[in-house]
């Protein structure tokens, strides 16, 4: 049997990711994270933080509890990573279905560790990262580009509840753009401008992801 591809798509908040993704369901057909369907599409999405029961609640708890500490942050990102890689997308890359995360390993590079100033933890982070990974890697990471004032801008403007990290400064969501500049290297990537319309971002996003399922 054949194994599926690992797509995720990545980029800071306001950049896109959302209704890319939302294009990508539509084109592809594909089932969203707990949909009774799951088993039944051929293409997988899953949301990181989140994507299982379990890491479904931590997301809630990491992006809208004020109380989290920047250590607890950290490693709640790794325990949902975990739960979601064991619980859905290894079992999805084995039956010969194809996955695409909102998010993934290198968010937590960017947010966690430059983000929130604490590179001195970066060798720590990619070993306990690939071990929370159980050594999966993305075939392909989908950067959506975008500056952190348009960015935040659209986040406001979304209607959507505004978490933690949209509430952060602007230095904040400059060094998670630095994090991600100087990381996508590690990753076999394609950088997309976030910037322009919605349209002209999915005809890019939807070629760089059929280049790879295909």
């Amino acid at each position: 049997m054949t194994h599926g591809k690992f797509i995720v798509i990545e980029g800071g908040d306001g950049a896109g990711k959302d209704t890319q993704i939302a294009l990508l369901k539509k084109e592809f057909g594909g089932s969203a994270e707990a949909s009774a369907k799951a088993g039944e599409e051929k293409i997988l999405f899953v949301k990181d933080p989140g994507g299982t029961d379990i890491g479904t609640n931590l997301r809630e708890i990491v992006l809208h509890n004020e109380r989290v500490t920047r250590s607890a942050e950290f490693l709640i990102y790794l325990a949902s990573r975990a739960q979601l890689v064991e619980e859905k997308i290894k079992p999805a890359l084995k039956s010969g279905k194809d996955v695409i995360s909102n998010r993934f390993d290198i968010s937590t590079i960017a947010y966690q560790i430059y983000g929130r100033e604490r590179t001195d933890m970066l060798d720590l982070t990619k070993r306990m990262s690939d071990f929370a990974c159980g050594g999966l890697r993305p075939d392909l990471i989908v950067f959506l580009d975008c500056p952190p004032e348009l960015g935040l801008r659209r986040a406001l403007l979304s209607g959507e509840k505004i978490d933690r990290f949209e509430k952060e400064k602007i230095a904040f969501h400059t060094r998670v753009r630095e994090g991600y500049t100087k990381h996508l290297p590690d990753y076999n990537h394609v950088v997309i401008d976030g910037t322009r319309p919605i349209q002209e971002v999915f005809t890019d996003v939807l070629e760089a992801v059929r280049e790879v399922l295909h």
